[in-house]
């Protein structure tokens, strides 16, 4: 009954794993202070387009062909028993909330950066 909502962890877990560990690597390029902050005089990676860039477009198309198959399962007929229902409903759900996550995410450092960077700016 609930085969769709099994395949589905399995396979958020495996791409959102593979997602996870392609934006980890980039943090041996971020230069930390004795704290362990991030010093972002010294760390250009936010203000470049890295990975992480590719990996939240890469999620997003992800997101929105589950969105795509979810409703053409929907117009066909198909009601909640169906895996297929299950599969597209789950892997939505985790993926849209992932790539918002990591959207904010790297906009936060971002802005964080710039007002760290140039803070004589706005003052």
């Amino acid at each position: 009954m609930a085969l769709g909502w099994l395949i589905s962890t399995i396979v958020g877990a495996v791409l959102g794993t593979t997602f996870a560990l392609l934006i980890m690597t980039m943090n041996k390029k971020v230069v930390r202070d004795k704290k362990g902050d991030i010093n972002f005089s010294k760390s250009d990676i936010y203000f470049h387009w890295t990975r992480w860039d590719y990996v939240i477009i890469i999620a997003a198309v992800y997101t929105f062909l589950c969105i795509s198959g979810l409703l053409l399962f929907l117009l066909r007929g198909d009601n909640i028993d169906s895996p297929w229902i299950q599969f597209f409903i789950h892997q939505t759900f985790i993926f849209s909330l992932l790539t918002s996550v990591w959207f904010i995410t790297r906009i936060a450092f971002v802005f964080k950066g710039i007002k760290e960077r140039w803070s004589d700016e706005f003052k």
